[in-house]
């Protein structure tokens, strides 16, 4: 049980923080670590990340 209790706090997953971002004049809500890649992605990956222009 003290084992069990000692690593517990690994296996917590947390949700990406969310930033909000100005792009071709649209606000969108992404994930933090996409918004330096943003500019460069295409239209078809930015569909696959459910991210609607």
């Amino acid at each position: 049980m003290r084992r069990d209790q000692r690593r517990a706090h690994h296996d917590k997953v947390e949700a990406p923080t969310l930033v909000e971002v100005e792009y071709k004049g649209q606000t969108v809500v992404i994930p933090r670590r996409l918004a330096k890649a943003l500019p460069y992605l295409t239209e078809r990956e930015l569909e696959k990340l459910g991210i609607e222009l």
